[in-house]
């Protein structure tokens, strides 16, 4: 074999695995945009939304919110029924003022899992 036609074997397995790799990098649900925002401060939160990059698995993604340390009951995390790419958080009660922490585990629905959190606080 020549030189030449190994280069090009190689060249093109080389594009080849970075296809691969990039592909494999943006199959993860990342999260694109929360409601309140991370780092803001809202008032009279009754809901918070989560919009992540895919769709996500409802049954498999996790959301844990804590106030000033403390976990915060919530009544559901779904998924909006025209967008599976947002997770809709519902507290048992309206948020009180004070620092909030939200983490979240997220399944996207080609099963692969990402995580983070982010915080925000409250002024009522």
């Amino acid at each position: 074999m020549s030189a030449a036609f190994l280069k090009k074997i190689l060249n093109a397995s080389a594009l080849v695995a970075l296809m691969a790799g990039a592909s494999t990098a943006f199959a993860h649900a990342h999260l694109e945009q929360a409601t309140p925002a991370a780092d803001s401060s809202a008032s009279d939160v009754k809901v918070l939304r989560l919009q992540f990059s895919e769709g996500v698995e409802q049954a498999f993604s996790k959301v844990a919110v804590s106030h000033d340390g403390a976990p915060v009951a919530l009544s559901s995390v779904k998924t909006e029924p025209a967008d599976q790419k947002v997770l809709i958080v519902t507290p048992e009660q309206p948020l009180a003022s004070g620092q909030y922490e939200v983490k979240w585990n997220a399944v996207s629905v080609d099963t692969h899992k990402s995580n983070g959190e982010y915080s925000f606080t409250v002024s009522n």
